[in-house]
């Protein structure tokens, strides 16, 4: 065997060690793809898929979102009756409203009244003070001018002044000459004054006597 040289050798052992390499990996993927039997088809079982776990809102205890059933319709209940107590509250409010409103419109009639009754009896005191002034200013006029002057020379400033303002001129320059000159500068400043506005008045001076 003298053709065989070291390096022809060499290079078969390595082919020879290449093909049991190669025929070693092959064995155990042939052994895995043949059945018991030898012939029949691999089968390959696939696990059942497990369903999906659920969340169920009304189980006690959940701590997920929603809240459960029973919470939900608790809080509506109570949600009613704040409604319910919030309108019976306006409902007393409107209803103490109205009452006092009658109250009120009840009020003002008998006010109305009265003030009717009040402006009635003022009206009366005013026509019979006119009827009171005319007799009087009659009276006075009828007299002699030194009569009536001597007269309501005593009597009270107001009072000779309202019964000269209503005469006539002709018969209140009379019984004017027929006063003493004190009281007649005196009722002839007031005449004067009375016709000004409150504020404008000046009666300050003025002497009854």
């Amino acid at each position: 065997m003298s053709w065989l040289s070291v390096p022809k050798l060499i290079v078969l052992g390595l082919g020879v060690t290449a093909v049991l390499k190669l025929s070693v990996g092959l064995v155990p993927m042939a052994a895995t793809a043949e059945t018991p039997s030898g012939n029949a088809p691999l089968s390959v079982e696939i696990a059942p898929t497990l369903p999906a776990e659920t969340y169920d809102a009304t189980a006690p205890g959940s701590s997920g979102m929603c809240e459960p059933s029973h919470v939900i319709a608790e809080a509506i209940a109570e949600e009613r009756a704040l409604l319910n107590d919030q309108r019976q509250t306006v409902a007393d409010r409107e209803a103490r409203l109205a009452l006092a409103q009658e109250s009120l419109k009840a009020e003002q009639v008998r006010l109305a009244k009265v003030r009717d009754e009040i402006g009635a009896q003022l009206q009366f005191i005013e026509d019979s003070n006119a009827k009171d002034m005319t007799k009087l200013v009659e009276l006075y006029r009828n007299m002699k001018p030194q009569v009536a002057a001597g007269i309501m020379d005593e009597i009270d400033i107001e009072t000779a002044v309202e019964v000269i303002g209503a005469m006539p001129e002709r018969d209140a320059a009379q019984i004017m000459g027929a006063f003493s000159l004190v009281r007649a500068r005196l009722i002839t400043k007031i005449i004067l004054e009375r016709s000004k506005l409150p504020a404008d008045r000046n009666l300050e001076g003025l002497r009854l006597r």
